[in-house]
This record gives structure tokens, C-alpha cells and sequence, in this order.
């Protein structure tokens, strides 16, 4: 692992500095073709050092951010370095899309960036609730079972989920990112699904290193085919390298995908169940039984052990810890809300007695809340040991919580919380974190119950 990490930060570095610091054309095409040659070359001298775990985060994330150098290289130095440093940062570390610009300079956050962020948020929620729910039973459901059922849970969980997580929360922050996965479902071609839906850094990527040289010298329907091979190759990297068998099968995957584009162009049969139809049916192919077998399976066996492996006293203690802790985010997030809500503007409109009035009650709620986590953390033994004062208190914050989420859902309206993005995330934040809270207080009372 140690030796994994240090070549990871080597070639990270590189591809983080050669474009910056480069300024010969010539020196910068040999860099962006060493970048990828130096990754292929790690990938297969060390294949048989590294578990099935680690080649697929070398093949994915490590040739991705050797990608991502040879992207730069193609720009002139003096433009990288005029990007943003925290964008050029954000762009080499947490961003997976190949396009640079985005990240010139911030403006405003995006119209839709809150609706966004809260729509892969709650994907991201039932993706790991998923995932959960399929560790803790894989010992009674049938391996294939648990191969595709482990894989639409991930692909859930980071796809569909934590995408747009990422997008909505840089696009709040003001970075002009776009979607990297754009409502694939809706995709009424094959054309329209792989070009302009799934996973569009993958396709910003063909289109830079591959599409277009090719294009330029073998013409732009054979470019296409070719570009469906390198995505086969690319693919096989990232699922049969890390199993070290199933080789061929991604690429007769992808191989079948440009023919039936191919079909597509010059038959009326584009529609939304064909488009569903060629993409699921072959995916045993690109899914192959070695991926399954060595990465998949065995990734909710390590989960099933990692979640029944302590009592259930370990993750109620860890639990009030945290508890505890997350009420004090509460306190930080209350603080602010006079600025944030303009409660100076707004209470000024009322008489002097209702104006204190009002700031008696905010004062006496944030006290309470900052008794919630003072006796939590005070009285985090008597709460394991079920003392009944204890579990008392945890009762009355369990229903406190429960209430305030009531409210939420049942009292106040989407028209009664301020416009913009970062009060839309902000929102969902406070609620999943009393969601949080319910669960823990609630949880150590059935615990007791149960007992």
C-alpha cells in the first residue's frame, strides 16, 4: 500500500507540474504522451503486488489524473497558469471531468446548483442505504445475486448519487462545471445516451486526445468506431486488469455498441427501449463473472465483516460521540441564522416587546441544544448503561428532533425559505443532520428495549 501511494504522488506531482512548468512546445507533447506511458508502464510491472482493490484504483483514478496532465499539456503554459489556483487545484484533485475551463475563474452559483446537490444527495442516501442493506445480507443471498446487485448499488451510490453532489455543490461555489452524468434514462438514442448523457467527463476525454486527431486522419466515421475501441481498451483496463481475467469481454461490449449505432444511423429504430435494450442485455459482457468473483462479492463479504464484527454497544458509543459533537454543527448553523435570515431588517417591524421576545425564545432554544450535547457528552457512560434518567433524556431529544423535523416537512413551505442555492443545500444539510440525531437517540432506546 505505502509503495502503491508513493508512486500515486510521484505521478500526481508530474501531472500537476509539467504543465505548469514546461513552456517548450516540443518538451510539452513528449510530456503528454510520457504521463500515460509511465501510468501503463506501473500498471503492468506492479499488477501481481497489488490486490484486485488497488490495480482498479490505479487503472481508474491513477490513469485519470495522468489524463487529466496530458490535457493540460495541450494548452499553453502561460493559460495554466492563468487559471485560478484553487480552481486548477479543485480541477486536479476532487473533479473528474477533462475540461480546464471551468475552472478560469468563479462567478455566480449556478440557478439550478441547490436542486441539484439535493437530488444526488438523496440518491447518494438510498445508494448507501443499498449498499448496507446488501452487506448485512450477503450470506443469504445466491453470489450473482450480490455481483449485480453490488454493482447498481455503487453505481447509484457515486454515479447517480455523489455526481451530482459534487456538481451542485461546485456549481453553488461558483465554478461553471457541468452535469457528469445528464439524466441518462432520458436518452432516446444510443448516439444521444453515450455522446451527450453518460459520463461525460469519458466523453470530453474521447473528444480532446481521441476524436479529433482521429477524425483528422482517418475521417469522422471511422473516428467514431475508433473511439469505441479506445473506450473498450479503457474499459478494460478499469474492470478486467483489476481481476486479472475476463479480457475481451468490455471491448466486445463496446465493440457492440458502436455497431448498433452504426445500425442505429441508417435504420429507424432509435427509440428509449432500444437505447435500453443494447445497453443492458450485453452487460454480462462488460460485467464480466472474474469482475464479479474478485472484486464485487468479495467487497460485500469485507463489508458484512467490518458491520458484524463488533456488538452493537461499539457503534452506540462511537454514536453518541458524535451525537454530541453534531449538535454543536447545530450551534454553528444557528449562529448564523440571524445574519443569513435578516432578522434585524425583519424584527425591526415589530414592537420592541416581541422584538426581545423573539430573541428570548432563540436563546433559550440554543441553550437547550447546547445542554443536548454538554449532557451527552457528560453522561455518555449512563446512556450505554441504561440508566433511566439517561434514558429519559434521551427520549425527550429524540422527540425534540422528531418535531423539528415535523415542522419542517409539515409546517413550513418551500416558499417560506429564502432563494438561493446555498439555502437549498444548507436545508437539506440541517435535515439530514436531525435525521442523524433522531436515529442515534432513537436507536439507543429500541437497543435497550430490545435487550
Amino acid at each position: 500500500m505505502e509503495r502503491f501511494l508513493a508512486i500515486w504522488a510521484v505521478l500526481w506531482l508530474l501531472s500537476f507540474f509539467l504543465p505548469l512548468l514546461l513552456s517548450n512546445e516540443r518538451s510539452r507533447r513528449v510530456a503528454a504522451w510520457l504521463l500515460p506511458a509511465l501510468g501503463i508502464c506501473a500498471l503492468y510491472f506492479l499488477r501481481n503486488e497489488w490486490g484486485p482493490w488497488l490495480r482498479l484504483a490505479a487503472a481508474s483514478l491513477g490513469l485519470l489524473y495522468l489524463i487529466k496532465g496530458t490535457v493540460l499539456l495541450q494548452y499553453p503554459a502561460a493559460r495554466i497558469r492563468a487559471l485560478s489556483r484553487w480552481g486548477l487545484l479543485i480541477y486536479m484533485t476532487i473533479w473528474p471531468g477533462m475540461s480546464p475551463e471551468p475552472f478560469e475563474s468563479r462567478g455566480t452559483a449556478a440557478d439550478d446548483a441547490g436542486r441539484r446537490f439535493v437530488k444526488g444527495l438523496l440518491i447518494a442516501y438510498a445508494g448507501l442505504a443499498f449498499i448496507i442493506f446488501l452487506a448485512l445480507s450477503v450470506l443469504r443471498l445466491p453470489p450473482l445475486l450480490i455481483g449485480w446487485a453490488g454493482i447498481a448499488a455503487l453505481l447509484l451510490t457515486v454515479h447517480f448519487g455523489l455526481s451530482d453532489v459534487l456538481t451542485g455543490g461546485l456549481q453553488a461555489a461558483g465554478w461553471r462545471v457541468g452535469p457528469l452524468f445528464d439524466e441518462p434514462h432520458k436518452s432516446g438514442s444510443l448516439r444521444e445516451f453515450w455522446s451527450a448523457r453518460w459520463n461525460i467527463a469519458f466523453v470530453e476525454m474521447d473528444k480532446r486526445l481521441f476524436l479529433r486527431p482521429l477524425a483528422r486522419r482517418l475521417g469522422a466515421q471511422s473516428a467514431f468506431v475508433g473511439v469505441f475501441i479506445i473506450s473498450g481498451v479503457l474499459h478494460e483496463m478499469g474492470i478486467s486488469y483489476p481481476a486479472m481475467a475476463g479480457f475481451g469481454l468490455p471491448l466486445l461490449y463496446f465493440l457492440v455498441q458502436g455497431a448498433a449505432i452504426s445500425v442505429e444511423a441508417r435504420l429507424p429504430v432509435s427509440s428509449r427501449l432500444f437505447t435500453l435494450a443494447i445497453i443492458i442485455l450485453p452487460l454480462p459482457l462488460l460485467f464480466h463473472p472474474p469482475f464479479h468473483d474478485q472484486l464485487i462479492v468479495p467487497l460485500f463479504h469485507s463489508l458484512h465483516a467490518a458491520l458484524t464484527s463488533r456488538p452493537m454497544e461499539f457503534y452506540l458509543d462511537k454514536a453518541l460521540w458524535i451525537a454530541a459533537v453534531l449538535q454543536l454543527f447545530v450551534l454553528i448553523a444557528s449562529f448564523q441564522v440571524p445574519t443569513r435570515l435578516r432578522w434585524k431588517d425583519d424584527l425591526s417591524k415589530l414592537s420592541s416587546f416581541n422584538r426581545k421576545l423573539m430573541w428570548t425564545y432563540g436563546l433559550f432554544i440554543v441553550l437547550t441544544i447546547l445542554a443536548f450535547s454538554v449532557l451527552t457528552f457528560a453522561l455518555h457512560d449512563e446512556f450505554l448503561r441504561g440508566n433511566p434518567a439517561a434514558l429519559g433524556l434521551a427520549a425527550f431529544i429524540a422527540i425534540f428532533w422528531t418535531v423539528r423535523v415535523a415542522v419542517d416537512l409539515f409546517y413550513f413551505s418551500k416558499e417560506d425559505w429564502p432563494e438561493g442555492s446555498q439555502f437549498v443545500i444548507g436545508h437539506l444539510l440541517l435535515a439530514s443532520l436531525f435525521v442523524c440525531l433522531i436515529a442515534i437517540y432513537a436507536g439507543l432506546l429500541m437497543w435497550h428495549g430490545l435487550r
